[in-house]
């Protein structure tokens, strides 16, 4: 009984331990299995940063590259555009510009509807018909803005029922009847493209004369420069409407006609390219506008105004 029980005893010890080594093995199976799994997904992990790092050079590379082709091409672009744009002089035009249309879309807009013939856009020379020989140096229609008109007028101190009003360019005509609202003795005008000369004329015949009070207007076809000054007191108004040289033979006229009879006369120069030659003549001396008019125009006038007086 006792043998039996011991050789029981020992099979069971001797399964115990089979069992024990049988999982010892299994475990070291799987812990081999696990190492090798192991290293292999480490090997992948290492093989997929390594991609990774490869690929993400690569992009780096590329936007470097997208970066010196096309993005610093533009900075560049942007940067010299945002220079020229801020310029003084660049600055001053953009302001000059916008003036002008200030003047065109609002400040005109009441009175331009009164002109028969449109009178708010620019008219190039070219194409017009010219008979004179001075044709070179004209420059193309622009209309004077009314608002400026009306200050620079602020700068005649004098009566202006004794004054004849001359427009040189008289172009469609608008000084003439913008100048009709004032009292003047008579207004008249000098044109030498036949279109534009045309245009004035028809807006004269189709002014409101309510609006008028000064109803002895006309317009001439004449080249300025042959054309004499009236013998009377005047105002002679130019709206820069040609080049130096015949502004010299215009002005020529009116100091020669002022030293035969010394009078009161009045320049009044828009946007002016001579002023050192009115300042040589011996015979005017500039004038300041009043202070509120002289506010006006150097917040709101596109273009300079300067007003001379005669010494008389």
């Amino acid at each position: 009984m006792d043998a039996t029980a011991s050789a029981l005893a020992a099979s069971r010890d001797a399964w115990a331990r089979a069992v024990a080594l049988k999982n010892d093995v299994a475990h070291s199976k799987l812990a081999d299995r696990l190492s090798r799994i192991a290293d292999q997904t480490s090997d992948q992990t290492k093989a997929a940063a390594s991609t990774a790092v490869a690929a993400g050079k690569a992009r780096l590379a590329r936007a470097a590259e997208i970066g010196r082709e096309t993005v610093l091409p533009e900075l560049e672009r942007t940067s010299a555009i945002l220079k020229e744009r801020t310029r003084p002089e660049r600055l001053k035009q953009d302001y000059s510009n916008y003036l002008r249309r200030l003047h065109e879309k609002v400040l005109d807009k009441p009175i331009e509807p009164l002109f028969f013939a449109p009178t708010a856009a620019t008219v190039a020379l070219e194409g017009l018909t010219i008979r004179s020989a001075r044709r070179a140096y004209g420059h193309d229609y622009r209309p004077t803005p009314c608002s400026l008109f009306e200050w620079s007028l602020a700068g005649i101190d004098y009566d202006l029922s004794r004054l004849t009003f001359v427009d040189y360019g008289a172009g469609k005509g608008r000084v003439l009847l913008l100048a009709s609202g004032h009292p003047f003795a008579a207004v008249g005008g000098i044109e030498f493209a036949e279109e534009l000369h045309d245009n004035a004329v028809m807006n004269i015949q189709q002014y409101p004369r309510s609006r008028m009070k000064c109803r002895n207007v006309e317009c001439v076809l004449e080249d300025a420069a042959e054309v004499g000054p009236p013998d009377g007191e005047a105002v002679h108004y130019f709206f820069n409407p040609f080049g130096r040289e015949v502004f010299a033979e215009v002005l020529h006229n009116i100091v020669v006609s002022y030293r035969k009879r010394p009078r009161r006369l009045f320049l009044i120069l828009i946007d002016p390219v001579a002023t050192d030659l009115v300042d040589e003549s011996g015979v005017f001396a500039r004038t300041e506008l009043p202070l509120p008019e002289r506010l006006k125009t150097k917040l709101l006038s596109p273009y300079e105004i300067a007003i001379y007086r005669s010494l008389a």
